[in-house]
């Protein structure tokens, strides 16, 4: 843990005052992915009172230290068009990196109302990043969306955990799960009232409203740091609460996977009629995360694996498809789907680009992405061949609307109104696709360590 931390203030000193930002941020984020390989075993290691880590915890680490240094890459732009006023250059690079530091805390975190802290503290950075650099006059309305979602539906987690202080004299995570399982606490209502705050965080389809919205009015970073780390809060606060409770209504988890598929069949369906690229990669991300949560809930050691490799294979692959966006803007300047064909033509390699991401956020084979979703289908035709029917028609639909999102950009005839042929796209947003393909084709090698 010393070691990541060390690592991520030297990648802070460097984003801040190194020249060469984007290579020594991308050798930071080698170093930071070789740490991830030093923790085989699946034992929780409780560190000190308040800090405690498994191959879950680093594992959510690395992604979350990845994604920062592949979008100060990306957003090297943005942080140097604030330079001339020295408190917004500042702020862009302090936002980013304190959604960092929260995001590794809270992934290290042994106690459940230090869980909760940081749970709530990334919302403080993001909506600072939304609302001081993003482009449209309704970001202040994205910002409160945000934060009506989640903060509205954390107090029922905030009031849990204040019982759980209560009557267990203790909020660490290992203590109380033990104190449980001997007093034979039934949690059934207790499930319904703390999972809700982590569905909104995800978020699961009818809990989605504030993130389309937040994705189309964030900055670059802002739109990377919440789709690689933000949303993987849910996720990890799924995992950790599904180990903690063993009593939980089987009724009721039935119910939450068949909506969570349903919402991500929809979610797909959405995508395919979206024009805004933005919020098409928003949606897409509804969708992973809803076969993401159907897989854990399934109950499977082979569902509980397959759906953190699709947390981190998402936490890598749609940040990068956001970076792709932006160049998109950049050269094209709009995000329409209809508006921006034929960008091949002078920007091969940016199609090259949007060709891989595409496929690998489809699922080809032989990437992360293609073994996340197989286990996660057979995980859910092992509990019921219907629900994993409709898991193989959102995989179905997945591919649809990535298809669409190529051949739309990248094919036809665009407009000569908002092309701008004369201009030099930076190879930033290169460098961080190279480094997430390189992982995300490989990492099938190293399928062992996502059983967590």
């Amino acid at each position: 843990m010393s070691c990541i931390l060390m690592l991520e203030v030297s990648s802070i000193l460097v984003s801040l005052y190194g020249k060469d930002v984007g290579w020594l941020a991308m050798v930071c984020s080698v170093a930071v992915l070789i740490l991830l390989f030093q923790y085989p075993s699946n034992y929780y290691f409780l560190k000190s009172e308040w800090l405690g880590y498994d191959e879950l915890s680093i594992l959510m680490i690395v992604l979350a230290l990845l994604v920062t240094m592949m979008s100060l890459v990306s957003s090297v732009k943005d942080v140097k068009s604030s330079m001339p006023d020295p408190l917004s250059g500042w702020g862009y690079v302090e936002s980013v990196i304190l959604v960092c530091l929260g995001s590794v805390l809270f992934f290290s975190v042994s106690g459940w109302m230090d869980f909760f802290f940081f749970f709530e503290f990334s919302l403080i950075p993001t909506f600072f990043l939304i609302l001081k650099w993003g482009y449209q006059p309704e970001r202040l309305q994205a910002c409160m969306l945000m934060i009506l979602y989640t903060v509205g539906f954390s107090i029922p987690l905030f009031m849990m955990l204040i019982f759980f202080w209560k009557h267990f004299c203790s909020d660490n995570m290992l203590l109380t799960k033990m104190l449980g399982s001997w007093l034979g606490f039934d949690s059934n209502w207790i499930w319904s009232a703390m999972f809700l705050s982590f569905l909104v965080k995800l978020p699961v389809y009818g809990f989605h409203m504030w993130l389309p919205k937040a994705h189309v009015e964030a900055p670059l970073s802002g739109s990377m740091m919440l789709a690689g780390v933000l949303l993987k809060f849910g996720g990890y606060g799924a995992v950790r609460f599904l180990w903690f409770s063993e009593f939980f209504s089987e009724k009721f988890m039935v119910f939450l996977l068949v909506i969570s598929l349903w919402g991500g069949v929809l979610s797909s369906a959405i995508c395919v009629c979206q024009s805004d690229m933005k919020s098409l990669i928003a949606y897409s991300s509804i969708s992973h995360m809803a076969l993401s949560l159907s897989s854990l809930l399934s109950m499977y050691s082979i569902g509980k694996m397959s759906c953190v490799c699709l947390f981190f294979c998402h936490g890598l692959c749609s940040p990068i498809l956001f970076s792709l966006a932006a160049s998109s803007y950049d050269f094209l300047n709009s995000r329409n789907i209809l508006m921006t064909k034929s960008a091949g033509r002078s920007f091969p390699m940016v199609t090259c680009a949007w060709f891989l991401f595409c496929i690998l956020n489809m699922g080809f084979p032989p990437s992360l992405n293609f073994f996340g979703e197989v286990f996660s289908v057979a995980s859910l035709l092992w509990l019921n061949k219907l629900l994993g029917m409709i898991s193989g028609v959102m995989c179905f639909t997945t591919g649809g609307y990535c298809v669409l999102l190529y051949s739309a950009i990248n094919h036809g005839v665009g407009s000569t109104l908002v092309f701008k042929p004369n201009i030099n796209l930076s190879s930033r947003y290169l460098s961080s696709c190279m480094f997430g393909a390189i992982i995300l084709l490989g990492g099938g090698l190293f399928l062992d360590s996502f059983f967590v």
